[in-house]
């Protein structure tokens, strides 16, 4: 069953702990808000999508003084659906580097070894970019302007931070 990253960053949320779109929408700004920022309104389409897919199913929850609101949760199918997408190893995903830390982020859902596979799959992709920024920048010419080889420079340094990230995450798991 094929879903979208958003879809799959939703189920990851409401994974955690059954959650109303509202919440969601919170705990998104909060955690995956630097690696993926869905505006509220994209939440709420994807909720009955979810509800509709069978990966997840809602409870209308009574409040006092304001509209009832729906909390969602993971249907078993949900669950699976999510693990695998955190155990299937891309080594180049269509939505970029931001792919490896949902899947990361999300890992408590599948086992330590697909988080180490996800990160052994961001190095490779981290490295090849690295070897690429450095071919490059010993290939500028000498009357290349300088504003090209600083931005060049912050690649090859954001990648470079980005593999001790790497060695630190291997660590901790």
């Amino acid at each position: 069953m094929s879903a979208s990253t958003t879809e799959l960053a939703v189920l990851g949320l409401v994974a955690e702990a059954p959650r109303s779109g509202y919440d969601l929408a919170q705990i998104a700004a909060r955690s995956t808000g630097f690696l993926w920022a869905p505006s509220r309104s994209q939440i709420y389409k994807v909720l009955p999508r979810l509800v509709q897919r069978g990966l997840a199913r809602s409870e209308a929850v009574e409040q006092n003084g304001r509209p009832d609101k729906a909390v969602y949760e993971l249907t078993a199918t949900g669950r699976e659906v999510l693990r695998t997408w955190i155990e299937t190893v891309e080594e180049e995903p269509s939505g970029g580097a931001p792919v490896f830390l949902l899947k990361i982020l999300f890992g408590f859902a599948a086992s330590p070894e697909a988080v180490r596979a996800q990160i052994a799959a961001y190095r490779r992709l981290l490295e090849r970019n690295l070897a690429v920024f450095e071919r490059q920048e010993a290939g500028l010419p000498e009357d290349e302007p300088v504003y090209s080889l600083i931005a060049l420079r912050h690649g090859i340094a954001r990648a470079r931070a980005t593999l001790a990230w790497a060695d630190e995450a291997e660590r901790l798991l």
